[in-house]
């Protein structure tokens, strides 16, 4: 007995053991944050694979000018626990083309880097989870290079299979190293109810992290804003076949292929300049392990792709700083042809450091040259560069035209943080100036196109426009008209994040206590809002109004017509039979015509309307151009085989007061339809001023400055004049050979001169303003004052540098008459 109880003891153990075995596997098995179909890889396994990855660019047709990379490793996935793994790659190698054999096949060695390429794979694990199956989260360790982390996040990715179901086909949502992807995933063979080969297609487009890597723009580029779209430049796709092991399912080979083609430069969207990345695992063992040991790790990351900008260190720090020097030597040195090339090459460097690069390195550079670190900032467009920009600025009390030249510049540039728009509504808010105002509109609409939501700070920035149009816009008139105009500028944006804003622009419309001057402004910031029907019933009150003022009315008239109902035409048209006012009646006669006969693609809808209405009505006869109001259009539309019809538009108006020889307001815009997409107004430039026919007489009328100035230097020309001219002269100028003049010029032109300078000081002060629009977006507006202010700038408030050159520049000068009168 004592024999067998001893040879039992053993067996007793094994059996003991492997009843734990299988009671612990199936404890791992019943976790329910890890159902056992969410996975293709059992734990307690290692697997064994060949993986291969190869990059190829190039232009498809031309073998000898691709440019090719190989990837060799042996990776191995151990499974310590269900959904918890650990990645090793060994053995890895860097392979690159150095030519082609006569068939076209490539020629391939191992790079100078391979072995210290072999060294960084193989230096670090890397444990990654998939918790329920879904989401994947790795665990790197901390000193672990980017690009190697991207590399194994490649690999990890490829090895991913959606989980299995009974369904042929289906669309499913995974992770990848593009951000969690829509796929399509199709069963192509299985061997009982078990799916043994598996595809899937992607549209890495549509993928949440796809985003093409941005380089620098500077806020004057002319395709500023191009840097974004450039995705759409692209077709990226990615493929994916996977065999499955028909009994544990586990992968046994995976191949993904993907193709990234430039479409500006391809045929038939395949050929043309191109990137092929092929993935290929294959499964070579699959051995037990006994560990199950999983330490997660304090940094947790995403599986997609992380950017590998690399960080300079402070040597290339040190080189930004010398090349701004010798910038900076070349006005002493007079090698002014270098500075192109040297202020790039700061430029350049700029974008490459990170935000604490920059901010330490500041200091330093503003010591060197304030000026030209300032516009190398500006003209850098990254974020490290300008975020500290307007703070230095108000920091240093820079001059109030430098803050707002360099704000709104900065609000130019491309996808705005939270940061940029805070940091740019300050600005506004203590500059309150034209610049910094039209800046924030620019970062809003920016801002929200970006982000889609309605955030705290645009609501901030929406209050405050709010305040500042209080009481029925009664509040400083320059101040609320630049308000106005600034929520035109960004009325879609505001729309949406305050309503209520919309109807205090409504009560400056209907309100009277407001000058003519705000109120068409508030008419005019509703232009990118929604015309809804308490909307136009107030532009309608505003143009049926015989009381108000012509500019008044037809604003009105213009916005209502950007979205009328049929009863808002209906009554247009019957209100001219009986429309006193023949400004008025003849601008709505002339817009309502052209409408008839336009050829613009998109007004096709509001042609029937017009068209429905005139049925009761008939329009007025438009009466001469120079004298009334009037509405000018010429479109055309080209229809061109196998694309979208064609349209182009030019529109003018030109609105005269009844009591002025000259037209009050004037606009000139043109509107591009193509592709299908709806119209676009390229540009638009409007003008509107009072006032200038008295200095208008006063320089060209009767008795004017130039006629009078024209006479007397016509007499000074020899005394006299040939007589086949003394006709024209006197049609024109009044001029005859028996008038007396005074012999001396300057006696004669004097008195002249002061008489324009009494009739100028005696006459009202002409007004005016202009604006520019592109792509709809208000560029800004300027005032007849501003050139005055640009004149006492550009005389009194120069740099005492330029005053000193300005003063040499007159002492030179008089010597040079000294000595040439001496010769």
């Amino acid at each position: 007995m004592g024999p067998a109880r001893s040879a039992l003891l053993p067996l007793l153990l094994l059996l003991l053991g492997a009843g734990a075995w299988a009671e612990d596997e199936v404890l791992e098995n019943a976790t329910p944050s890890c159902p056992k179909e969410a996975t293709q890889f059992k734990h307690l396994r290692k697997y064994m694979y060949n993986y291969e990855a190869e990059s190829s660019s190039g232009v498809s047709g031309t073998a000898d000018s691709r440019s090719i990379t190989k990837i060799n490793c042996k990776v191995e996935l151990e499974v310590p626990q269900l959904c918890s793994f650990i990645l090793k790659t060994n053995q890895c190698s860097l392979k690159e083309v150095y030519g082609f054999n006569p068939e076209g096949k490539a020629l391939l060695k191992k790079t100078k880097n391979s072995e210290e390429f072999a060294a960084a794979m193989s230096k670090y694990e890397l444990r990654l989870a998939i918790p329920e199956g879904r989401q994947v989260f790795l665990y790197p360790e901390k000193d672990e290079p980017k690009h190697i982390l991207n590399i194994k996040r490649g690999i990890i990715s490829a090895l991913l299979v959606p989980p299995e179901t009974e369904e042929a086909k289906q669309e499913v949502f995974m992770d990848s190293v593009y951000g969690n992807c829509s796929t399509q995933v199709t069963v192509t063979t299985r061997k009982g109810n078990v799916a043994t080969e598996i595809s899937t297609e992607r549209d890495l487009q549509q993928c949440d992290g796809f985003q093409p890597i941005s380089t620098g723009v500077s806020p004057l580029a002319l395709t500023l804003g191009l840097v974004r779209r450039q995705s759409t430049l692209l077709s990226s796709k990615q493929s994916c076949q996977y065999t499955l092991d028909s009994k544990r399912k586990h992968v046994s080979e995976a191949i993904c292929k993907e193709q990234h083609l430039l479409l500006p430069f391809s045929y038939k969207n395949k050929y043309g300049m191109t990137t092929h990345i092929t993935q290929t695992l294959k499964l070579e063992d699959t051995p037990k392990i006994n560990s199950r040991f999983f330490n997660a790790g304090a940094e947790k990351v995403g599986l997609a792709f992380e950017s590998t900008k690399s960080t300079l260190p402070p040597k290339q720090a040190e080189a930004v700083l010398k090349t701004l020097q010798e910038l900076k030597k070349l006005s002493i040195s007079e090698q002014n042809a270098q500075r192109a090339n040297l202020f790039n090459k700061l430029v350049t460097e700029l974008r490459g450091l990170n935000e604490e690069a920059v901010k330490s390195l500041l200091p330093q550079l503003i010591e060197v040259s304030s000026p030209i670190t300032l516009q190398a900032l500006v003209q850098c467009g990254q974020p490290q560069c300008y975020t500290h920009i307007l703070q230095w600025l108000k920091s240093e009390k820079a001059h109030p035209l430098l803050i707002d030249v360099v704000t709104y510049l900065v609000a130019l540039i491309p996808e705005p943080s939270t940061q940029r728009l805070r940091e740019i509504f300050n600005m506004a808010r203590e500059q309150q100036s034209r610049a910094t105002l039209y800046a924030l509109s620019h970062v809003v609409n920016s801002y929200h196109k970006m982000t889609q939501a309605v955030t705290q700070d645009l609501q901030d920035v929406a209050n405050y426009l709010l305040e500042q149009i209080r009481n029925e816009c009664t509040g400083d008139e320059d101040h609320t008209y630049l308000i106005l105009r600034v929520i035109g500028n960004m009325g879609r944006t505001m729309e949406q994040v305050m309503p209520r804003l919309k109807s205090s622009v409504l009560k400056c419309i209907k309100s009277a206590k407001p000058s003519l001057l705000i109120q068409k402004a508030a008419i005019q910031a509703l232009r990118k809002m929604e015309l809804r029907e308490e909307v136009r019933g107030i532009l309608l009150q505003s143009f049926v109004d015989g009381t108000a003022p012509v500019d008044k009315r037809l604003a009105a008239y213009l916005m209502l017509m950007r979205g009328p109902s049929q009863s808002d035409i209906s009554k247009i048209t019957r209100l001219l039979l009986r429309e006193q006012n023949d400004q008025v009646k003849n601008f709505v006669a002339s817009h309502i015509a052209n409408i008839l006969n336009s050829e613009e693609l998109d007004i096709q809808e509001l042609k029937n309307l017009v068209k429905e209405a005139l049925k009761e009505s008939q329009l007025p006869t438009v009466m001469d151009f120079r004298k009334f109001s009037q509405n000018y259009q010429l479109s055309k539309s080209v229809s061109l085989p196998s694309l979208d019809p064609v349209s182009a538009k030019i529109e003018g108006n030109l609105i005269f007061d009844p009591s002025h020889y000259l037209p009050k307001e004037s606009m000139l815009k043109t509107t591009l339809a193509v592709f299908g997409f709806a119209p676009t107004d390229l540009i638009e430039i409007g003008l509107e001023g009072k006032g200038f026919e008295p200095t208008l007489e006063a320089l060209f009328g009767k008795k004017g400055f130039f006629p009078d100035s024209v006479n007397k230097a016509l007499y000074w020309v020899n005394g006299q004049v040939p007589d086949h001219v003394s006709k024209v002269l006197v049609d024109h100028f009044d001029y005859t050979k028996d008038d007396k003049h005074e012999q001396d010029m300057v006696n004669g032109i004097m008195p002249i001169v002061e008489k324009l300078i009494n009739d100028l000081r005696s006459k009202e002060i002409p007004e005016a303003r202009a604006y520019l629009r592109i792509l709809g977006e208000e560029l800004g507006f300027v005032r007849l004052q501003d050139l005055q202010l640009l004149g006492r700038l550009l005389l009194s408030d120069l740099p005492d540098s330029l005053k000193i050159l300005a003063t040499q520049s007159k002492e030179s000068a008089c010597i040079s008459l000294k000595d040439t009168s001496s010769l």
